[in-house]
């Protein structure tokens, strides 16, 4: 898709990602004053880029991540904070894709949840991050991968940040529709590099946008690499911010173009060409059958092949070097 614009058409999606500055916070008053200054964003983005339809937030933007008072700033979800949000996005006619960490879980610890909300203010999803970062992250681990339509019919999915580290995460996303994959993140350097290339691997082996939110600045305990980015279905990046914080990147996704690719492409139609596999050799439609012991284990016995994965790392969940020191 072609960059340099600011308005959008049916076809198009304007989608716009956020260099977020980290938040330090410690009551839920401050964290209030923040969702308000992100609703501002919403409302400033949407003057400037009158084509804008989806803004899209990094993981930890609205309570930050104190290292010893996060737990004073959980929240439910609808809460004071969505309020906020919900109508910053009925306002400016903009669906929104924002961060609460974390949510109020009557299971136990809180989740991490990606909340997307439609241009009416209503909260369509709310995904619960399968993968938390351990062993810093304390957040309930969720246990669904989601896909919604969004604005303009195109296919929403979400994961949050080392979620996407994962290509499991990612494949089923895609499997289950998205054309677009969101991943919030919170993250900090040394991975910068790595995390770049894991966008643009990400879409090109799915087939699918992939669009990144990540903080900017510091906080109490990290430095945060910026660099929110949208990639189209190939692999190209179309749009990138630098590592200063309040940067916005804007660019189009084109919602016939990805339907195209995924109906026409053959050689690098990944998506078709796992389930159909050598049909050249094996007309008309190649084999089906999952060719992955690993995957067949895990879904047949869990146990077995956690023992498995021990094996190749270790039992513990600390290492015991760690332990012993």
């Amino acid at each position: 898709m072609p960059t340099g614009t600011i308005s959008s058409s049916k076809d198009t999606v304007g989608v716009a990602v956020v260099n977020y500055e980290v938040p330090v916070v410690e009551t839920k008053e401050q964290v209030l004053t923040n969702c308000r200054k992100i609703a501002q964003y919403i409302e400033g983005t949407k003057r400037g880029y009158p084509g804008l339809d989806l803004m899209i937030f990094p993981e930890y933007s609205t309570q930050g991540f104190h290292p010893t008072k996060w737990k004073d700033l959980t929240t439910t979800v609808p809460g004071p904070e969505t309020a906020i949000f919900s109508e910053a996005c009925k306002k400016n006619k903009v669906w929104g894709v924002f961060s609460i960490t974390g949510e109020h879980n009557p299971k136990g610890a809180p989740f991490n949840s990606f909340l997307l909300i439609n241009d009416k203010g209503e909260i369509v999803l709310n995904y619960h991050k399968i993968l938390p970062w351990v062993p810093m992250e304390p957040w309930y681990p969720g246990n669904e991968t989601m896909v919604v339509e969004g604005p303009k019919g195109l296919k929403l999915g979400a994961i949050i940040c080392y979620d996407g580290n994962h290509p499991e995460i990612v494949r089923d996303t895609v499997m289950k529709g998205a054309e677009l994959v969101i991943r919030i993140q919170g993250y900090m350097y040394p991975s910068k590099d790595q995390q770049r290339m894991i966008s643009q691997v990400r879409a090109w082996e799915n087939l699918t946008y992939f669009a990144v939110a990540n903080m900017a600045g510091r906080d109490l305990v990290y430095s945060y690499f910026g660099h929110s980015n949208i990639v189209d279905f190939d692999g190209r990046v179309l749009g990138e911010c630098g590592t200063g914080p309040g940067e916005v990147q804007y660019a189009l996704l084109s919602v016939s173009a990805i339907r195209d690719a995924r109906q026409n492409w053959t050689a690098e139609n990944h998506l078709f060409n796992t389930l159909h596999r050598g049909y050249t050799a094996i007309p008309p439609d190649g084999i089906a059958e999952c060719p992955f012991d690993f995957y067949k284990l895990w879904v047949k016995d869990p146990q077995k092949c956690k023992q498995m994965v021990e094996g190749l790392t270790r039992a513990t969940a600390i290492p015991v070097a760690a332990t012993a020191r």
